[in-house]
């Protein structure tokens, strides 16, 4: 299977996506960006939220168009036959959910589906991670992990109640942080702005009667003053505006311009509730808490890797235990893995090999690549960047990135046809290209 086009309403404004059934870079895009866009492709396949549809084609050739109109019932037509198929894809609520009928959960799709840097790394580096964990008391180990993951239940269930999903919340909180602080520099501003007006005011009428009285020599120490204030008055003018820019720069953060206009819109709208507001808020907060936790305690190992890898860890702790006599937990220090290009390259063929047969009858899905070569060499990375157009032959992959050496080899790669950009904020449409048919492929780019 692989996408052709998602499309996200919210109000009287779209968001759209056009994919190329190889490989789609969708440039310029931070971390807020890529979360909400990875959920919303996964929970577009099961059974998403109204106002966001999807088409995509199968393995088999056949074209579908996933409707969930708001207010109104979700749908999926045949598009070549132009018929009626909701039932084929409905699950037992009667509910639209094409993972549940490849039988895959939204968990189960996201950590198949997904590849971060620190999977590759995990990954590539199974025995160090293992041996790592295993150093650490079992019982404080998965107690933190079950925190985190019970935590995680709580958010994923305030983000239903709200109408929303988890990284709604860390976005609507950074959003609303910059905004308080311009909030208070711009009360702070204006009460300094009336304080030095009046005494710059009184300084200048006293230099008058000054003068006369005392002579002009008076008046310089006055004007001195009043000028001294204006200037203080300046400086938190610089820090209203710098709290602005600050403001700015996380609205921008999410695609300001394009995407995160779009979903700033619809966070509001969603957490229009306050009760519903304060409990995802608290949600999250809860739930960043717990990971703070763990990662103090395991480092960077993702998580859900852990988990995955539970048997092995315990294995391993128990053959410390019963040949060095480990009965307590000790530190663990990650020191930095020098990673080739073969120990790259064979993790990520394994994870494509993963979603090359994640569905029903071996249907392969689309592998959502999250910035995963941000931090490898220059030589590595190309090298691997050439893989994965290889690769994209017998599989769908987007190909999420805030690294601008990506996304430059991107810009001239597109002209090949093999792939395309899509950097949001950028101009809808750029210059035609030739496909591998010889007929002209157009980058589509995000319109909001």
């Amino acid at each position: 299977m692989h996408f052709e086009r998602l499309a996200i309403e919210a109000s009287d404004t779209t968001f759209t996506l056009d994919f190329h059934e190889r490989l789609t870079v969708i440039a310029g895009v931070g971390k807020h960006e890529r979360d909400g866009l990875i959920s919303e492709l996964v929970g577009a396949l099961s059974n998403g939220r109204s106002g966001v549809h999807l088409e995509i084609v199968s393995d088999a050739g056949s074209r579908y168009a996933l409707f969930r109109p708001v207010g109104a019932v979700h749908r999926v037509v045949d598009i070549d036959r132009a018929e009626d198929v909701t039932s084929a894809f409905t699950d037992e609520q009667g509910r639209v959910n094409i993972l549940q009928r490849a039988g895959l959960s939204d968990d189960a799709a996201k950590r198949s589906m997904r590849v971060n840097a620190s999977d590759l790394t995990t990954e590539s580096n199974r025995e160090h991670f293992v041996m790592a964990l295993a150093h650490i008391d079992p019982g404080r180990l998965w107690d933190v992990a079950r925190k985190v993951k019970d935590r995680e239940d709580r958010l994923n269930r305030a983000a239903d109640a709200a109408g929303s999903r988890p990284a709604d919340a860390e976005l609507f909180q950074a959003v609303e942080a910059h905004h308080q602080e311009f909030e208070a520099a711009q009360a702070e501003v204006e009460r300094i702005r009336q304080l030095t007006f009046l005494v710059a005011i009184a300084a200048t009428m006293l230099a008058i009667p000054g003068a006369i009285l005392l002579g002009p020599w008076v008046t310089i120490p006055l004007l001195l003053a009043a000028a001294a204030l204006g200037v203080y008055s300046a400086s938190f003018w610089q820090r209203l505006h710098a709290a602005r820019r600050k403001e700015d720069e996380a609205l921008k953060a999410a695609g300001a311009n394009s995407y995160l206009n779009f979903q700033i819109n619809r966070v509001n709208g969603l957490l229009a509730n306050d009760h519903h507001r304060r409990e995802l808020m608290q949600a999250a907060e809860d739930h960043r808490a717990a990971l703070l936790e763990w990662q103090v305690l395991a480092a960077d190992v993702p998580i859900e890797w852990a988990l995955d890898h539970r048997r092995a860890i315990v294995r391993a702790h128990a053959e410390l235990r019963d040949t060095l006599g480990l009965t307590h937990a000790i530190g663990i220090n990650l020191p930095p893995i020098d990673e080739t290009f073969a120990d790259l390259s064979d993790a990520l063929r394994e994870r494509l090999l993963n979603t090359k047969v994640l569905g029903a009858g071996g249907e392969s899905f689309p592998t959502f690549l999250d910035d995963p070569l941000l931090g490898a060499e220059t030589k590595t990375k190309a090298e691997l960047l050439e893989f994965l157009v290889a690769a994209s032959a017998k599989q769908q992959i987007i190909y999420l990135t805030n690294d601008e050496d990506v996304a430059s080899w991107a810009r001239v790669e597109a002209m090949t046809g093999l792939l395309s950009i899509i950097e949001p904020g950028q101009p809808a449409e750029t210059e035609d290209h030739t496909g591998d048919d010889g007929s002209p492929r157009r980058s589509r780019h995000v319109a909001a």
